[in-house]
């Protein structure tokens, strides 16, 4: 369910974080070994309303401010050669059902041409392959790289075309290659489908160039997970990210460095951020601040480069925002966000405040207070939302996402 957003890929380590499978590198099957087979149907509907007083005329909860969407996904896996092959394929289909012939005027993800079609489209196909400490993931994929990521926040997931290895064999580390030939991402809306087309609206990120990614994981420092990135992406930019994380009994210490630096006469400056956080969890409760600058330089936004290049793509910076999305990363921006949430067992509450000032964009400032609730197959997460942009009247938004996984 969305109530965990995205983290940074310190789970990479375990050679997982790119397909979103269970790929432990084992020795590959000897040739005279049976062959084994094991399948899996898994997927997940999701139902999602969203409701928002922004802009003239407009309450809660009416049809003008309100947003809907269904969804459902089903994924296949199959296993072959004793583990050591695991092929994967996901279908993902969004359906308005109607909502907008009473309830809701707009949709969560754009559904092609025509915006309340029903959309379907392969999301996951791809073979994964385990060699030793080595493993590799080949073809559409979900990502999880500081500037190149999945986001999970709506109600579909933008995945990508792509060629990634990851391997251990030097100790509590995990190095990681990777060539991304195309993605689907668009600014705002995550994920572009096309229902005319299985292939939901995959494009290379600048003309016909891949991307490239190169990264190391490592927890060779005790109590810590630090990483380092580089990305080449041919007429856009070079990227690369620093990023070292703590837990000392309890205590979160974070820091991160990342910057751009532009290969195109067509994005005129380099750009750069920084940021820190102080955090304390302990059994049931969690609390952090953080804070993070971003320079003034007139370039690409620190923030996912897979959803675009200016505002409107999140951020994996520490204080990025709960809804508001694009503005922490973009030109000058400053931002301060605290935050925590508390385990009752039956929920979780969570809160969030964050405020960023610029000279160049838009400042915001939102509150965020949600819940998280298991009701029997159902996953239910409320939030709630208090914005304010660029100095102008605070408005307020109401989230219900109801999302059921299944297994077949």
């Amino acid at each position: 369910m969305k109530f965990t957003k995205l983290s940074l890929i310190a789970a990479v380590a375990a050679s997982t974080a790119f397909a979103g499978g269970d790929i432990a590198p084992v020795e590959p099957a000897p040739a005279a070994a049976p062959v084994s087979t094991e399948s899996t149907i898994t997927g997940e509907a999701r139902l999602w309303y969203q409701t928002m007083d922004r802009g003239a005329n407009l309450d809660l909860f009416s049809k003008g401010g309100a947003a809907g969407d269904a969804a459902l996904r089903l994924d296949y896996s199959r296993t072959v050669l004793d583990g050591a092959v695991k092929l994967n394929m996901g279908v993902q289909t969004l359906s308005t059902l109607g909502l907008e012939n009473e309830l809701v005027s707009n949709t969560f993800v754009g559904h092609g041409p025509a915006i309340v079609d029903d959309a379907i489209w392969v999301d996951i196909f791809n073979a994964q392959i385990s060699l030793g400490n080595t493993a590799i993931i080949a073809g559409r994929q979900a990502l999880d790289t500081p500037f190149f990521y999945t986001e999970t926040w709506n109600i579909a997931k933008n995945t990508f075309d792509a060629v990634v290895v990851a391997n251990s064999d030097i100790q509590d580390t995990t190095l990681v290659g990777a060539w991304v030939g195309r993605g689907n991402g668009t600014p705002g809306y995550t994920v572009m489908a096309d229902n005319t087309s299985l292939n939901g609206g995959m494009n290379a990120f600048s003309g016909d160039n891949p991307a490239y990614a190169f990264g190391a994981v490592t927890k060779l420092i005790p109590n810590t997970t630090a990483q380092a990135w580089y990305y080449k992406i041919p007429g856009v930019a070079d990227a690369y990210w620093l990023q070292a994380d703590a837990n000392i009994e309890g205590v979160q210490l974070g820091a991160q460095y990342a910057g751009t630096i532009t290969n195109t006469s067509a994005i005129p400056e380099d750009t750069s951020a920084w940021a820190v956080k102080l955090g304390y969890g302990m059994e049931n409760l969690n609390v952090w601040g953080a804070y993070s600058v971003r320079d003034d330089a007139n370039g690409i936004d620190i923030s996912n480069i897979a959803t675009g290049h200016t505002m409107g793509s999140q951020s994996k910076l520490y204080t990025e925002a709960y809804w508001a999305y694009g503005y922490v990363g973009a030109r000058d921006a400053q931002t301060y966000a605290i935050g925590g949430d508390y385990n009752f067992g039956f929920a979780t509450v969570k809160a969030q405040y964050t405020d960023m000032t610029s000279d160049f964009v838009s400042d915001m400032n939102e509150f965020y207070i949600g819940t998280g609730i298991d009701l029997g197959p159902v996953d239910a997460e409320l939030a709630y939302t208090s914005t304010a942009l660029n100095g102008g009247d605070r408005f307020n938004t109401v989230i219900v996402m109801l999302n059921m996984p299944f297994a077949l």
